[in-house]
């Protein structure tokens, strides 16, 4: 053949179309990458924003109860009215968040406090101890238990929640503590009031 200078001898047409062909593949091959990609990503999105929710709920819970025990206290609310209050408030306030988590609240003063917890998840083992007493079962979700001091002043009060403590020192006047358990992706995460 001659081929003048510069020129190129023309491809076969059969070359041509297995070019064609690993094209298409490789052009396959980048829309199943971002589509996996895409996927992976929305999923770890949703995962975080659930988690970021839950921190939020925890501040806002503590904001708010504060306000509440606030209006008790200016209010010279007596124990069994200051008690009604934390029951009303703490029953609107489950009612307002979104289901998908186990609750549990403490509040009450040395002398006397009160636990309740709401269970949406899962059942779980659930006790209280006063002052390092034997851990008392509790056993009645949704309802007020009442826990007594023993002696003067009741200075801690630790909620075991399936085999893990959570540990709540009382200051003098009303007292509100809460934990908040939800399971996002299969991993636990839980929130607690100040210490």
């Amino acid at each position: 053949m001659n081929l003048k200078r510069g020129k190129k001898e023309p491809k076969p047409i059969v070359s041509l179309m297995e070019n064609r062909k690993a094209q298409f593949f490789l052009i396959a091959a980048v829309v199943i990458i971002i589509v996996v990609v895409s996927i992976v990503t929305i999923s770890n999105y949703t995962q975080r924003r659930d988690v970021v929710k839950l921190y939020d709920l925890g501040q806002e819970l503590g904001i708010e109860s504060q306000n509440v025990l606030d209006y008790g206290t200016y209010s010279e609310l007596n124990e069994e009215q200051m008690k009604i209050l934390m029951e009303n408030f703490i029953k609107n306030y489950v009612s307002y968040i979104e289901s998908n988590k186990n609750i549990y609240f403490v509040f009450g003063n040395k002398q006397k406090i009160n636990v309740v917890g709401y269970q949406e998840i899962v059942n779980e083992s659930v006790c209280v101890k006063i002052d390092g007493s034997y851990c008392t079962p509790y056993l009645t979700i949704g309802q007020t238990q009442e826990f007594p001091a023993t002696g003067e002043s009741i200075s801690k009060v630790v909620i075991r929640i399936a085999d893990v403590e959570y540990e709540f020192k009382l200051r003098s006047g009303e007292n509100f503590y809460f934990v908040i358990w939800q399971s996002v992706g299969g991993e636990k995460y839980v929130i607690t009031s100040q210490k």
